[in-house]
């Protein structure tokens, strides 16, 4: 089976867990004790490696987070740390492993309300694990607020108390954390905004359940990383030319915007195409050809003419949609387009946005191709607005529906593939990206990726990738050109 990930690139669900968990114990011939105690000997490793020893406070809540925490603390204790513990429910509340965890311990719990936060070095939120699905109690609640205002560093155990774990919701409030150390994989929820910003440093370590057992996740959940593609990226071999690098056609937008065809043929072959043409209408040659330069322009004064450029066998990608215009003149072109469903097609913005109330439509003209769509929330809900669910959810539904590799834009840019049952998640980061022609620098880029010869979902991942850290790299102040001007210097340094 193609594998797109290490071990700690892949995301799970809560559900993926429980059931993974269940079946290991079973099959193993453990308990589910045994489990706890390699989690909380993983953990208190951790802190031991990360933290000068000194006073910490666990703070349990009744479940098997708590007791993972429990079991922590007594590790802890036994190495000389000054360690304290509070329970959030009484003994008898507690689950039968937290119980045993908590006897083995042998400390007095405190009384939370009696406690000085400042006298403490680190506190440990064990409070709630990955379970939480509603607005966490207003005890808790309470409690959380006052250790987030205590100015002493927090550690979460598998994810952030009050952080919903399969789309990162905050359930009313959440532990703001230095550092989550999440068992075995990433949660969704470690990932995903608003509660990606409360892990601070995320750490996934083993705690001993097999590789195979996580392979047999369906879909693959992926966080997308230049590890994920140095083994899919394609470069240049000695004896390449231009044409077997890749041919890309950019479908040139009219007079008024032909800033964003522009911005996108240049990534395109910044990226790697080795050719890259501007399919341009007439009107608009003028600005095409005193632009560019090491891109070709095409002219057509009309459709006929538009369908003789799309004849050049030799095509190997098209992006179509940047600054394109919304209405029916894009759809006619997007009918010439398809009619040849050999091509990897990219399709963005303009492209998208022309189908608002027409996906049946949008559907019939695509279909049996290679497609990757590109929207941003804004174009999504034009197509699909009633598609709900979290992002990842969204972009698996729709990728669904098209049958295509499907990119939502976003603060978390989701990747998702219906033939490739794969989901690649971004992390949020590149703050930067939000200004004018971001958006038509990115469909260059994968483009440009795809006409070199890779698969399109691996050119939309290695594609989101490339333009996230271009974004990160370029910093405070850019603007979308300065993302081309960046490409060279990610691919150099990261593969």
């Amino acid at each position: 089976m193609e594998q797109y990930y290490s071990n700690y690139s892949q995301l799970v669900q809560t559900e993926n867990v429980r059931n993974i968990e269940k079946k290991y114990i079973s099959q193993n011939n453990i308990n589910s004790f045994d489990l706890m105690e390699k989690a909380g000997d993983a953990f208190a490793k951790i802190i031991s490696e990360n933290f000068k020893k000194g006073k910490i406070l666990f703070l349990c809540g009744k479940g098997g987070n708590g007791g993972d925490g429990l079991i922590a603390a007594n590790i802890l204790k036994k190495k000389s740390w000054k360690v304290s513990i509070v329970l959030t429910d009484i003994n008898k509340d507690l689950s039968e492993d937290t119980r045993k965890a908590l006897k083995k311990l042998k400390l007095v719990p405190k009384i939370f309300d009696k406690l000085k936060l400042k006298n403490f070095d680190i506190i440990v939120d064990a409070i709630y694990g990955i379970g939480i699905t509603r607005n966490i109690g207003e005890k808790e609640k309470t409690l959380i607020k006052k250790i987030n205002s205590s100015n002493v560093p927090i550690v979460a155990m598998d994810i952030p108390s009050g952080i919903n774990a399969n789309t990162g919701k905050i359930m009313g409030v959440a532990a703001e954390c230095l550092l989550t150390v999440t068992f075995s994989r990433a949660k969704i929820g470690n990932i995903l905004l608003p509660g990606y910003k409360n892990n601070g440093r995320l750490k996934v370590v083993d705690i001993g359940i097999p590789n195979s057992y996580f392979n047999e996740i369906k879909p693959q959940l992926i966080i997308n990383s230049n590890k994920v593609w140095r083994d899919k990226i394609i470069f240049p071999k000695i004896d390449d030319h231009k044409y077997s690098r890749g041919y890309t056609l950019v479908i040139g937008a009219p007079k008024s915007m032909t800033g964003a065809t522009r911005l996108a043929a240049k990534a395109a072959q910044r990226v790697g195409s080795g050719i890259v043409v501007v399919a341009a209408n007439k009107k608009s040659e003028n600005i095409y050809y005193s632009t560019l330069t090491s891109q070709i322009i095409k002219t057509y004064n009309n459709l006929a003419e538009f369908r003789k450029i799309l004849d050049d066998p030799r095509i190997n990608s098209i992006i179509v949609g940047p600054g394109l215009g919304i209405g029916p003149q894009t759809i006619n072109k997007m009918k010439i387009i398809f009619k040849n469903k050999k091509r990897k097609i990219l399709v963005d913005a303009d492209a998208i946005s022309s189908f608002h109330n027409k996906i049946d439509l949008l559907q019939d003209i695509t279909k049996n191709s290679d497609t990757v769509f590109t929207p941003h929330y804004g174009e999504f809900m034009k197509i699909f607005p009633n598609i709900k669910g979290n992002s990842i959810e969204k972009a698996l539904n729709a990728s669904n529906k098209l049958q295509s590799t499907f990119i939502l834009k976003g603060p978390n840019t989701i990747i998702s593939s219906k033939k490739k049952n794969k989901v690649i998640v971004n992390k949020p980061g590149a703050k930067w990206l939000a200004t004018a022609g971001s958006g038509d620098v990115l469909s260059g880029v994968i483009g440009g990726l795809m006409s070199t010869g890779m698969d399109s979902f691996s050119a939309a991942g290695l594609g989101v990738y490339i333009h996230t850290k271009a974004g990160q790299e370029a910093g405070a102040g850019l603007i979308a050109e300065d993302l081309i001007e960046t490409i060279p210097l990610i691919l150099k340094k990261d593969f």
